[in-house]
Formats: structure tokens, C-alpha cells, sequence
């Protein structure tokens, strides 16, 4: 009996903190359902919360007559960008058809030994000035060698072409003339004999003995005449081939070995400065070290990796504006290095989908390659548009872009479309508006549609 009757309590005074809460909290709603007798209503408004009352000293709620602190700026006019933001380097330029390449890392073509060093860093070159030399004792003993056979060769062929000389010509000619001359005489003397033997009976012997002189005759006049006819037709084609194919060699020997001297002095390829030297008289040297770096100050580059959906559908020519990355006491933030875009990678990086750009630095810039540096390439621009800073456009309620017209001191909201940000001011679109109109900047925020201000400028 005892646990319903604490129970029964239980709920009874759960239900008078209900009724108490209610009333309390619901004064209102509950004196209006109850009945309009005055003890019962000023019963249940002495329970109800307590409101409280407005002092004499409250802000009165009209907004037209309260002065809201406000700072103003003008609207102006300007030149508005967009842009495409990023982070470079700088670096020398690629070489183009036409136009040699900013910079070059000079390697030995052979294994040598390094005889001077003819530069210095910081030292202006020009294209096949000489900046190492290495020892070419040997190389030069070999092109010496090669070109005394050369000579020789030269010479061999020379004194083949000089054949037949033209005293030779003349004494064969004197010697088939006396053969000639022979011959006539063996055939009298034979015919003489002939008769004499038939006539007289001369001896056998001496018609035998001018038959062989005869034969003998007729044999040196066809020697002397050969003799003639080689010297004349010499020298052969196939001499003269023989005796070019020499001196071609010998040629050729004579160029290895020049060139290969000329290898040992290594050369500038490019009008550049020299940045770095890294080798000393009497070190030994091989193809895989770099000796000199050079970089044309002239025709520097800046290369960024970009974004691939962020560039437009014509990128060559456009203008870049180049800012170091840290400050420094010669960069101005207000006064960029402006640089083109000379080229874009048809490659995208499938890593993070950007692709290379190469900007071109124009001559005489401060930028140095290595330096890191702010780029941002002008991609649209819209020129002689009205401005405001950033902070007087703000929201209203509906999401909408506004700014509060300032007219003496009343400020009105004015609905704009906003275009292009850049350097704190954004671009304005609304009819009505002017150049030099007033409009509030700190203190917009918040600020009802239409109130009295009071400027802190």
C-alpha cells in the first residue's frame, strides 16, 4: 500500500511541475484558454515570465534616424584581369630554329688532361671562344704526320699528271726516226744482196746474214714506236685513279687528325656568361663531367606547371606578370616583369594533370635562373570597367551581390553583378552607377537597405 501511495505522489508532483513550466513559459496561450475572469487571469499572469521593459534610454528601432559609423571609398575605373596563378622557375631558354639556347654545360668530347683554363666566372663569351684547353702534344704530332703524307701523296699524283714529259716525247720520236732509218737501210742492203747472189752468186751467208739485220731493223722501229705511243697515251686512267685514291686517303687521314686536335680546345657554342668553372689546369678529364656552365642572361625562362582544364584554348603570346616569390629590395609588387608565353607542353603529367609552360623573360631582367617566382598569365581582360574594394560588396539576404550608395549621409543598397578581383578592388556591373560615386567599404557588412550613416574618413 505504501509503494502506490509514493507513486501515486510521484506523478502528482511530475504533474504540478508541467502545469508550473506551462504556465510559465506559455502565459500567454494559456490565460487565453482559461476563462476571462480577472482573478483567474492576473492569477496566471503573476506566474507567467517576467518581460522586461524597455528603458527610457533604449535606441529607437527606427533605422533612418540612428547614424551607423561607416567608412566610404569612390568608385573608379581600371583595367581588370584574370588570371592563371602559379609558381616557377627560372632557367635558361631552350634553343628554337633561329635563336640560340640560353645556356649550355660544356663537357670534354674526349679523356684528357686539362692544359689551361682560358675563363672565369662571370666572364662574357662569345660562340667559339675557347674556354679550355687541354694538351694536344700528341694529337698535334699526328696531324704534323698526316699532313707530310699528304704532301707526298700530292706530290706522287702531281709527277704522274707531269708524264710524258716533253723531252722524252722528243728523243722516243728521234729513236722511231732511227729505227726508221735502219730499217730503210737493212732493206736495201737485203734487196742488194738478193739481186747479187742471183747475178754473180754471191754467198749464201751474206743474204742470210742481211735477212736477220733486216728482221732485227723491222723489230726496233715497232719497240721505238710502242715506246712512243705509251708515253704519249700516259698516264693510264687507271695510274691516275690510283694516285687520286692515295692523296683522298691521305686527305681524309690529315682531317681525323686535325679534328681531333681541335677536340682538345673546348669551345663556347653560345654568346653566354660563364656561371661556373669546375676543373684546374692539370686535372684529368673524361665525356662525363661538366667543365664550364654557361647561361645567357639574356634569354631567360620562366617554366610552371599549370593546371590542363585552367588554360583557354590559346595560350602562345599571352602576357605573364613575374614577381619573385620572397620579397626582395629591388622587386616592386606594383611594377612586374612582364614575360610571354613562348610555348606549352602538348604532354599532360599523369600524375596531376598539369602541363609545362615556357615563358619568356624579357633582356635586362633582374631575375636570375634558380630563382623561384610568382607567375600569373593574363588569360581575359576587360578594360575601363568600374571598381570598388572588395570589401564594399557584400551580400544581402537573397544571396545577392550589393553596395551601399552613399548620398550626403544616407546609404542605399544597389544590387551589382561582380566580375573580375585583382589587387583588392572587383569589377562592378549595375546601370545608374558612375564613375566617382561614393560607397560605404568597412562597415557595409550588416548594414540595413536603407540607414543613415555617419563617415569616420
Amino acid at each position: 500500500m505504501n509503494v502506490w501511495i509514493k507513486r501515486v505522489l510521484m506523478l502528482l508532483g511530475a504533474g504540478v511541475v508541467a502545469l508550473v513550466w506551462t504556465v510559465y513559459f506559455h502565459n500567454a496561450a494559456v490565460a487565453a484558454k482559461l476563462p476571462k475572469w480577472k482573478w483567474v487571469q492576473a492569477s496566471v499572469g503573476f506566474l507567467g515570465e517576467k518581460s522586461s521593459t524597455a528603458g527610457p534610454e533604449d535606441e529607437d528601432p527606427d533605422n533612418t534616424k540612428n547614424e551607423i559609423p561607416v567608412h566610404s571609398a569612390h568608385i573608379g575605373m581600371a583595367t581588370m584581369h584574370r588570371y592563371i596563378d602559379g609558381f616557377g622557375a627560372v632557367s635558361p631558354r631552350l634553343a628554337r630554329p633561329g635563336q640560340m639556347a640560353g645556356g649550355a654545360n660544356l663537357a670534354s668530347p674526349v679523356a684528357g688532361v686539362v692544359a689551361q683554363v682560358l675563363c672565369q666566372i662571370g666572364q662574357q663569351v662569345h660562340a667559339k671562344d675557347a674556354v679550355i684547353q687541354l694538351d694536344d702534344r700528341l694529337t698535334k704530332s699526328a696531324e704534323e704526320q698526316a699532313t707530310a703524307a699528304l704532301a707526298q701523296a700530292q706530290a706522287s699524283l702531281a709527277a704522274l699528271r707531269a708524264t710524258p714529259r716533253p723531252d722524252a716525247l722528243q728523243i722516243a720520236q728521234l729513236t722511231v726516226d732511227k729505227s726508221q732509218s735502219a730499217l730503210q737501210f737493212s732493206e736495201k742492203n737485203y734487196d742488194r744482196l738478193k739481186q747479187l747472189a742471183a747475178e754473180q752468186g754471191t754467198s749464201g751467208k751474206s743474204v742470210e746474214q742481211a735477212s736477220m739485220e733486216l728482221a732485227a731493223a723491222r723489230s726496233d722501229v715497232a719497240v721505238s714506236q710502242k715506246q712512243l705511243a705509251l708515253l704519249k697515251s700516259s698516264p693510264t686512267p687507271e695510274e691516275l685513279h690510283q694516285e687520286e685514291a692515295k692523296v683522298a686517303q691521305a686527305t681524309a687521314a690529315l682531317a681525323t687528325a686535325r679534328m681531333q686536335r681541335q677536340m682538345m680546345t673546348i669551345v663556347s657554342p653560345i654568346d653566354a656568361t660563364v656561371v661556373s668553372v669546375s676543373v684546374n689546369p692539370g686535372e684529368s678529364v673524361d665525356v662525363t663531367k661538366t667543365l664550364v656552365q654557361l647561361v645567357a642572361m639574356d634569354r631567360l625562362m620562366v617554366d610552371m606547371d599549370v593546371p590542363a582544364d585552367q588554360l583557354p584554348e590559346k595560350v602562345n603570346g599571352l602576357i605573364a606578370q613575374i614577381l619573385p616569390s620572397t620579397a626582395t629590395p629591388s622587386s616592386n609588387p606594383d611594377n612586374p616583369v612582364l614575360g610571354k608565353v613562348a610555348f606549352v607542353s602538348p604532354q599532360v603529367d599523369v600524375r596531376n594533370g598539369s602541363v609545362m609552360v615556357g615563358i619568356d623573360l624579357p633582356p635586362g631582367t633582374s631575375l636570375r635562373p634558380g630563382l623561384t617566382v610568382k607567375v600569373r598569365i593574363i588569360t581575359e581582360e576587360h578594360k575601363d570597367v568600374l571598381v570598388v574594394p572588395r570589401e564594399a560588396v557584400v551580400s544581402d539576404e537573397n544571396g545577392d551581390s550589393v553596395i551601399s550608395l552613399l548620398e550626403g549621409t544616407q546609404a542605399t543598397h544597389k544590387t551589382v553583378k561582380i566580375g573580375f578581383e585583382e589587387n583588392g578592388m572587383i569589377e562592378i556591373i549595375a546601370d545608374g552607377l558612375k564613375e566617382g560615386d561614393t560607397v560605404v567599404t568597412a562597415g557595409a557588412f550588416g548594414l540595413p537597405a536603407a540607414t543613415k550613416v555617419k563617415l569616420l574618413d
